[in-house]
């Protein structure tokens, strides 16, 4: 019976949880508030806070013969030096070394350093051959800037279906120096 409760209603499986936690509190309470040694009603409380008393003979029952004097004394030890750190103070960090003379390099300026030589470079390599404009890319009066080879193939076939605009084109282009 895991069904979802339709319309977000809670289904038995979260009640039972929100009981089990109930009891858990309650257990806890209880054990809280009895005596350690016999289960009555706790009128003493230790100093460690662990277990409660309700009187001073359970108490002297507790702390000689079952040797809760050590225990009790060790958790408020460690309970004194945990609350001594947290309350202390940290101490100040070593200073940093001076450092003379120019800043140190980060990676990001050597990277923008290496593309700039790059750059440089490439700049100079063009400069060294310069790309030579190809003889065949010429404007044509008609407006369009073709390769001779492709546009005469081109208004080659226009001209063959009777345009007579890719006709003049292409006598144009013929003519061209």
């Amino acid at each position: 019976m895991t069904k979802d409760a339709p319309g977000g209603a809670v289904t038995w499986q979260e009640k039972q949880r929100e009981y089990e936690v109930k009891k858990a509190r309650a257990k806890a309470l209880k054990l809280r508030l009895t005596c350690t040694i016999c289960g009555d009603k706790a009128k003493l409380n230790c100093p460690c806070g662990t277990t409660q008393y309700c009187s001073v003979a359970c108490q002297k029952i507790d702390w000689r013969e079952r040797g809760h004097r050590k225990a009790c004394k060790k958790i408020r030890d460690e309970r004194a030096a945990e609350a001594a750190r947290a309350e202390a103070p940290t101490p100040p960090s070593p200073p940093k070394p001076v450092v003379y003379g120019p800043a140190p390099r980060s990676q990001a300026d050597e990277i923008r350093a290496r593309i700039a030589a790059e750059h440089e470079a490439a700049r100079a390599r063009r400069e060294a051959n310069p790309e030579r404009q190809p003889l065949s890319a010429r404007r044509a009066d008609c407006g369009v800037e073709v390769d001779n080879d492709e546009a005469a193939r081109w208004f080659a076939r226009a001209a063959s279906k009777g345009h007579r605009d890719a006709a003049q084109c292409l006598s144009e282009l013929q003519n061209a120096p």
